[in-house]
């Protein structure tokens, strides 16, 4: 499967604690499997690279509340978290699917699915009116 790389930032909460924190959070960032960069871009902002086959944005941000970090909480910090861990999930979601898909011969489960329902004799898109009536209207 292919590397599917991301880069994010991750800011951390600077009302809490005005120290620098990018320095101890690359060290922890260094330790986490599927993490391949990570660099600080200012005191309370982390650069991350990551892989998505191996991790997401969701557990990097884990990992780190749970090292002690207190992430930025603002309203547009959630929103834009909740977008990431959305479009993150479908995107692994359909890596999965692809490979599924691949094994099976690159037949779609909805395929297979419609071919089922069309040779049931009440399907909705058989026109059961005469042939006269199909042309007249």
């Amino acid at each position: 499967m292919d590397p599917v790389i991301k880069h994010r930032e991750i800011s951390f909460c600077s009302i809490t604690d005005k120290r620098d924190k990018s320095h101890d959070a690359v060290e922890h960032l260094k330790a986490l499997d599927g993490v391949l960069l990570s660099h600080g871009l200012s005191s309370h902002t982390v650069h991350v690279a990551y892989d998505l086959n191996i991790t997401n944005l969701e557990n990097i941000e884990i990992h780190l509340s749970n090292s002690g970090f207190h992430l930025d909480n603002s309203i547009l910090a959630n929103i834009r978290r909740a977008v990431i861990f959305y479009c993150e999930e479908a995107h692994i979601e359909n890596i999965h699917n692809e490979a599924r898909n691949e094994s099976e011969g690159d037949v779609h489960a909805s395929d297979i699915i419609y071919q089922r329902q069309v040779k049931h004799p009440s399907h909705v898109c058989r026109d059961n009116r005469p042939e006269h009536w199909r042309k007249y209207l």
